[in-house]
């Protein structure tokens, strides 16, 4: 009578574990910006109810608007908010990042720069508001930003 093998031999085994070890060393990078990305939008979250206060503020009172909304704005912060300010004179909102310990210091801002038509908000200026958080004031670096940022 012959005996049937069961189970699985060493190199099958071997096999797999190298497989997963692959898989492991592609995915834990991507894991890892995808974390970082994540603890960033906690900032642009927070951005977007500024967005809202400035851009009804200029539908008002145009600059002057701005200027009284961004001098009235509490500095509310959290575990990953430094600070959140607006510029009085331009609108220009910068959230400052902390207790991200991926990113280094001198690359924690996110900007966010009001544009109509491609320009800077003045007294004059008519239409709809876009926003660009691409500008010079912005730090963080792209891998981590969201895809409105890139």
């Amino acid at each position: 009578m012959k005996k049937v093998q069961s189970g699985f031999t060493l190199i099958e085994l071997m096999i797999v574990v190298a497989i997963i070890g692959i898989l492991a060393a592609v995915a834990l990078p991507a894991y890892q910006d995808y974390t970082i990305r994540a603890k960033v939008s906690e900032g642009v979250l927070a951005a977007s109810a500024i967005k809202v206060g400035v851009a009804e503020s200029f539908a008002d009172a145009a600059l002057v608007g701005v200027a009284d909304f961004c001098n009235g704005l509490p500095n509310n912060t959290t575990d990953k908010i430094n600070s959140a300010t607006c510029a009085p004179a331009t609108g220009v909102i910068t959230i400052q990042m902390t207790g991200i310990t991926q990113l280094a210091a001198g690359e924690q801002d996110v900007a966010f720069a009001p544009l109509i038509g491609g320009a800077a908000l003045t007294a004059t200026a008519q239409g709809s508001i876009t926003w660009d958080c691409s500008t010079a004031a912005t730090t963080v670096l792209d891998q981590y930003l969201p895809g409105e940022c890139r």
